[in-house]
C-alpha cells in the first residue's frame, strides 16, 4: 500500500491531484489482490490502466502543447510503464498469479511511479508553472 503523505509532491497541484488518484487505485487493486475474487481484481486492474492512459494523455497534452524540451523523453517513460502494466496485466488474464501481480505492483510500478514523480514530473511541474502561469 502507499501512504498518500509519502509520495512525492510537484509545483503544479492538478498534477498531484492526478497522482493521488493513481494512488488510490494502486491501493485498492492491492486490497483486491489480497482479499478480493479475479473478477475484482481484474475490474481494479482495468481501472488502473484506463486511468493511467488518461493521465499520461492530459499529462503529455500540456507538455507537448507548450513546447517541453524533454517531451519525447517524458512520454518513454510513460510507454514504458505503460506497456509493462499491460504485460502484467495480460499475464494476470492468462494465468491468475496474484503473487506475481502484486509483485509487479509492490516492486516495479510503486517504484517507478516515485521516480517518476521525482526525476520528470518535478521538471514538467516547474516548467508549466513557469512565470507563475498554470496550464
Amino acid at each position: 500500500m502507499i501512504d498518500k503523505t509519502q509520495l512525492p509532491t510537484v509545483a503544479f497541484d492538478e498534477m498531484n491531484a492526478v497522482h493521488f488518484e493513481e494512488v488510490d487505485l494502486i491501493n485498492d487493486l492491492l486490497a483486491k489482490i489480497d482479499k478480493g475474487d479475479d473478477t475484482d481484481i481484474t475490474r481494479a486492474l482495468e481501472a488502473l490502466l484506463t486511468h493511467m492512459q488518461a493521465h499520461f494523455d492530459y499529462e503529455e497534452g500540456m507538455l507537448k502543447n507548450r513546447g517541453f524540451a524533454m517531451f519525447d523523453i517524458h512520454r518513454s517513460d510513460h510507454q514504458r510503464i505503460m506497456g509493462e502494466t499491460r504485460m502484467a496485466y495480460m499475464n494476470w488474464r492468462n494465468f491468475r498469479d496474484r503473487d506475481a501481480l502484486k509483485d509487479f505492483i509492490e516492486d516495479d510500478f510503486i517504484e517507478w511511479l516515485g521516480l517518476h514523480i521525482q526525476a520528470m514530473d518535478s521538471v514538467a511541474a516547474d516548467f508549466l508553472m513557469q512565470d507563475g502561469e498554470s496550464v
